[in-house]
């Protein structure tokens, strides 16, 4: 994460497709995080026995679905320059680790696995934080 913290740095100077890179890159992270934050909370109520499963399960189908769309809205973006292909590149990255963590939970969810959808909150965290990383300093 540090990488993308002194890219996004570099670019922020830029102006046109650079700073559109940018500005995609904050809005996707706060979208997936959003999700992401969405489905670990999903979790540790389902384990509070505070949510019911079905309704755990819609919910975590639901951030999936955002999460898709986070990281398909981001990748139709064009980097331009060898700086703006590696922050590309990490938050790409950053986008595939989140989605890869709630379809994990999504899956352990529809076969009646919550010990599997836990295994994932750490995985959930570690999303979070490096989408927030990238949504505060893009911004």
């Amino acid at each position: 994460m540090v990488v993308v913290v002194m890219l996004l740095v570099l670019l922020t100077g830029c102006q046109g497709p650079e700073q559109q890179l940018r500005q995609a890159a904050a809005q996707s992270a706060r979208e997936a995080a959003s999700e992401v934050g969405t489905t670990r909370l999903a979790v540790e109520q389902l384990r509070s026995r505070r949510l019911w499963s079905q309704s755990a399960e819609q919910i975590v189908k639901d951030a999936e679905q955002g999460v898709e769309k986070a990281a398909s809205s981001f990748s139709a973006q064009q980097p331009a320059t060898g700086a703006s292909t590696s922050l590309y590149e990490q938050v790409t990255k950053a986008l595939d680790d989140a989605q890869t963590a709630v379809t994990a939970v999504r899956i352990a969810l529809g076969n009646n696995d919550l010990a599997a959808a836990e295994r994932q909150l750490d995985q959930l965290r570690a999303a979070s934080r490096d989408l927030q990383s990238i949504e505060e300093v893009a911004s």
